[in-house]
C-alpha cells in the first residue's frame, strides 16, 4: 500500500528547511539542493512541491503573512473605540520570541527587497491590513466612536504602518520588554485621544 504523504506538512517542512538554510548562507547563496538536502529529500521530489528556490522564498513569506491576518482578523470586531484600542495593543504586544524571527527576515530576505514584483506582493499584506482598519474606523465613525472628520483609509494605512514599526523595532533593536510595554501604551493612549470625538464645549 502507497505511503499518503500529508502535502500540507511536507510543503510546511521544505519552507522550514529553506528557512533554515538560508539564515545560514543567504538567499543567494542557496541551492535547491542544500534545501532539499536540509528537507532529507531527493532535489526531484522537492520539485513537486517548488519549482524554482524563487516560489520557495515568496511562500515563505506568504505563510508569515498570513498567520499574522489570522491572528488580526480574529474575533468578533466590536463596536467601541476603547475594544478597537485593545485589539491593536494585543496585536503590537508580541512574545520576544516571536519578535526575534523579524531579525531573521530582514537578514534574509533585506536583498529580495530590490525586486519589485517581491517588495509589492509584500506591501499587498499591508494594504489589506490597513483596509481591514479602514473598514473598523468606518464603522465606528458610523456608531459615533471615532470622530467623523478622519479619512478612514489613511488612517487605516497609517495604523498598518505604525504598528509594523512598533513590532520590527522590539525584534531588530533588541528593546527590553518593560520599555515595549511602554511604548506600546503610550502609542494606544495617543491614538484614543487622536480618534475620540471632540466633546462639545459648553453653550
Amino acid at each position: 500500500m502507497p505511503k499518503i504523504v500529508d502535502k500540507a506538512k511536507m510543503r510546511d517542512d521544505i519552507l522550514d528547511a529553506a528557512m533554515t538554510v538560508f539564515a545560514k548562507h543567504g538567499i543567494h547563496a542557496s541551492s535547491v539542493s542544500d534545501i532539499a538536502q536540509a528537507a532529507g529529500l531527493a532535489k526531484g521530489t522537492l520539485y513537486l512541491y517548488f519549482d524554482s528556490k524563487e516560489a520557495m522564498t515568496t511562500a515563505i513569506v506568504d505563510r508569515h503573512f498570513a498567520a499574522l491576518e489570522a491572528q488580526i482578523a480574529c474575533g468578533a470586531p466590536g463596536e467601541t473605540l476603547n475594544g478597537f484600542l485593545e485589539d491593536l495593543r494585543r496585536t503590537m504586544d508580541i512574545p520576544a520570541e516571536q519578535s526575534s524571527f523579524h531579525r531573521v527576515f530582514f537578514e534574509v530576505f533585506g536583498p529580495s527587497f530590490a525586486s519589485d514584483a517581491f517588495t509589492s506582493h509584500v506591501a499587498g499584506f499591508f494594504d489589506r491590513l490597513g483596509a481591514h482598519y479602514a473598514e473598523r474606523i468606518a464603522r465606528l465613525q458610523d456608531l459615533g466612536e471615532i470622530a467623523p472628520h478622519h479619512h478612514a483609509p489613511s488612517i487605516g494605512r497609517v495604523l498598518a504602518s505604525m504598528m509594523d514599526g512598533v513590532v520590527l523595532h522590539r525584534g531588530l533593536f533588541d528593546i527590553a520588554e518593560r520599555r515595549h510595554q511602554r511604548m506600546i501604551r503610550e502609542a494606544v493612549a495617543v491614538l484614543g485621544d487622536g480618534l475620540r470625538p471632540l466633546l462639545a464645549g459648553p453653550e
